[in-house]
């Protein structure tokens, strides 16, 4: 019997779990459950392990296995999750990430259930009066947020079986503990997955897959992590609400590495040492005034022709730097729009260049305003020219429309508010109009992960449409924008790709070869490192019309403020 048939039209779920008292992100997924309109979150099933049970069987594998060692490991981990929980503690978006909440004060119907626990600890079973007991709730969804390895006829129970969330990309890293393996091995990103559960030991079938860019430390690394799993864990759960089916399965491929587990005493004095040492670097860095500073460099000619290492490269005013650059040719003038970062003031505004063939000189400014922008998109559109800067700061996308080219500009609209929205790109393809932004719908400083596209009839409308796909991309090696570029009618999106604990390391150019209202495709065709100029630390912007190409470039260098 289904939902509709008893007259209940809300997907069911179920949260599987070891205890009502559980982590902020358990309590706010069946929190934010109570609230919603196609679902709910119905019931906690609480995994009851006999503590005598417990006691005997962790008993024995202390005797069996001598896990005295284990023991001074598992110590040794909490006290490094102890001290960087401290510092957590300073930060507004994760200083409850170690905290315990009551499930029952947001979801007051609870189902005690006994696991059949194998002999290895690991592997969870249900027979008898538990799985009739479930049977009979009528669940269209069970997540699991508990313990073990589900196996047997729990699996088929819920109408679309159960859903768990793996704090890390399964094709590369299974094990645990979630965000420590990325940091520790300095890998440019960190996954996670959404899967519905089968038979298979550490398969299933999966729903959803995400990347974010790898902080520097485990613990600022987990909390991001589990702020925006718990968000797309969330989404997928509306989707199937709304769909009343699951998404279709994503690709499996072999898995290759070992299986993480608790890191031992040597890989823990390791990842303490390159941690205080990256900590002393970024103080000592600060103290003796040295940082990463952008730069602009331009060549005249098609970008498939440049020839990077003889570019030329456009002076950084004192105390200032230069990125994202932005170049619009007419009447025979070239003219480079770029983000100019104020140290002093620690914003960005909008400044324009004049190119030549051997050199540039600043012109003046075009925009400043009281919060920082950057990437200064500049598009036509019936015989005007506007500018779509990043105003991430402010909270919104808006639109600049020019009264006398190139230095004075116009508030004309704004796009949307109330949006924690970057490097958004605007243009026209086929009669249509596109807006390609990248969007961090968590609020908690990633935006470097999530590619969004809009479109519309018109750049001025107010109605912007999302993309059926959206987020076409959650994963910080491709998502974020670095430029676009066209030729002969093909469009290529530049991408920038994020390293350990280093913004804008590199950037790719990717075709576009399937854009439509209903779907998007791309392929990428090349790679560009950061080797054109001596001791460079990334490049992540390109940008060309044909006659001049631009680009920006970091290095790491003393300065005087």
């Amino acid at each position: 019997m289904t939902n509709t048939e008893t007259g209940n039209s809300k997907l069911r779920i179920a949260l599987l779990v070891d205890s009502k008292i559980d982590s902020k992100y358990v309590y706010e997924l069946a929190e934010w459950g109570q609230s919603q309109k196609e679902l709910e979150v119905t019931h906690l099933l609480i995994q009851n392990v006999p503590s005598d049970q417990s006691k005997t069987r962790r008993a024995f594998f202390l005797i069996k296995k001598k896990r005295f060692l284990h023991l001074m490991r598992a110590a040794g981990f909490t006290l490094i999750e102890k001290v960087e929980s401290l510092g957590l503690k300073h930060l507004e978006a994760f200083k409850n990430h170690m905290n315990k909440y009551d499930l029952s004060n947001c979801v007051k119907n609870i189902i005690s259930i006994n696991p059949i626990i194998s002999k290895s600890g690991f592997v969870y079973r249900y027979e008898g009066e538990d799985i009739q007991k479930i049977r009979e709730l009528n669940l269209d969804v069970i997540v699991r947020c508990g313990s073990g390895i589900l196996h047997g006829e729990i699996l088929q129970l819920a109408r679309f079986g159960i859903i768990s969330l793996h704090h890390a990309d399964n094709r590369v890293n299974r094990g645990v503990p979630p965000g420590f393996w990325e940091v520790y091995s300095k890998q440019d990103s960190t996954g996670f997955t959404i899967q519905q559960l089968t038979e298979e030991l550490d398969g299933g079938n999966v729903l959803f897959r995400g990347n974010l860019n790898t902080r520097f430390s485990y613990l600022l690394n987990q909390a991001v992590l589990y702020e925006k799993s718990n968000f797309y864990l969330k989404k997928l759960l509306s989707d199937i609400a709304t769909t009343r089916e699951l998404p279709t399965k994503l690709s499996s491929f072999p898995y290759y590495n070992q299986l993480y587990k608790i890191p031992g005493a040597a890989v823990q004095l390791k990842y303490v040492t390159s941690l205080g040492l990256a900590i002393s670097k970024k103080v000592l860095d600060k103290l003796f005034k040295k940082s990463y500073r952008w730069g602009v460099a331009f060549n005249f000619g098609d970008w498939k022709d440049i020839v990077m290492w003889r570019a030329i490269k456009i002076k950084n005013p004192p105390n200032h730097f230069l990125a994202d650059p932005f170049v619009v040719s007419t009447e025979n003038e070239n003219y480079c729009f770029v983000e100019d970062y104020n140290y002093q003031s620690s914003r960005g505004s909008i400044s324009v260049y004049q190119l030549t063939e051997k050199d540039s000189k600043k012109i003046g400014d075009a925009i400043i305003e009281p919060f920082h922008m950057s990437y200064p998109c500049v598009f036509q559109y019936q015989s005007k020219y506007y500018m779509c800067p990043e105003t991430c700061e402010n909270k919104d996308i808006r639109l600049y429309e020019c009264e006398c080219f190139p230095l004075k500009w116009n508030l004309k609209k704004i796009v949307k508010s109330d949006i924690s929205a970057v490097d958004t790109t605007i243009f026209e393809k086929d009669g249509t109009w596109w807006l390609f932004t990248n969007i961090d719908p968590t609020n908690v400083g990633d935006i470097f992960s999530e590619l969004h596209i809009f479109f519309s009839d018109n750049p001025l409308t107010d109605n912007w449409i999302p993309h059926p796909m959206n987020p076409i991309f959650v994963d910080s090696v491709k998502a974020r924008m670095g430029g676009i570029l066209f030729d002969n009618g093909i469009i290529y999106r530049v991408s920038q790709q994020q390293g350990f604990d280093v913004y804008g390391k590199s950037c790719t150019l990717n075709r576009i070869t399937r854009l439509s209202k209903s779907n998007y495709e791309e392929n990428i065709v090349f790679k560009i490192e950061p080797n054109f100029f001596n001791r460079l630390k990334g490049t992540h912007h390109l940008h060309s019309n044909g006659k001049v190409t631009v680009f920006d470039y970091v290095e790491k260098v003393r300065t005087n403020f």
